[in-house]
């Protein structure tokens, strides 16, 4: 894991599982989060990692832009509110969530 410049070690070793148990969650690689592809294959797990790192652990939305590769950081609070949105109207992707934040909290 690269080390992410404002993050204690602590939110770094954050952000390393949640990339990890989304990768696994969509079965995609870790590296595919961090494409810049629209492929809704990529785009859906990526956001669903920037929403949980945002929503539930207040990483800056501009340290976000930059790990993932946003061009702005605009595009943080679009993939939060977007998987804010998926939450609340799609139960697969709540129930991704849900084991996401179960399985950190079994790690930490």
């Amino acid at each position: 894991m690269n080390e992410i410049a404002g993050l204690t070690k602590y939110k770094q070793s954050v952000v390393s599982n949640v990339i990890a148990l989304v990768a696994a969650e969509f079965s995609v690689q870790e590296k595919d989060l961090f494409t810049k592809s629209r492929a809704i294959r990529y785009s859906t797990p990526r956001s669903v990692a920037v929403g949980i790192l945002r929503k539930f652990y207040g990483i800056q939305y501009q340290i976000l832009a930059d790990y993932f590769g946003y061009v702005y950081h605009g595009s943080v609070a679009h993939a939060v509110k977007s998987v804010d949105d998926k939450i609340n109207t799609d139960p697969d992707i709540k129930q991704i969530v849900q084991n996401i934040l179960y399985n950190i909290k079994q790690i930490e």
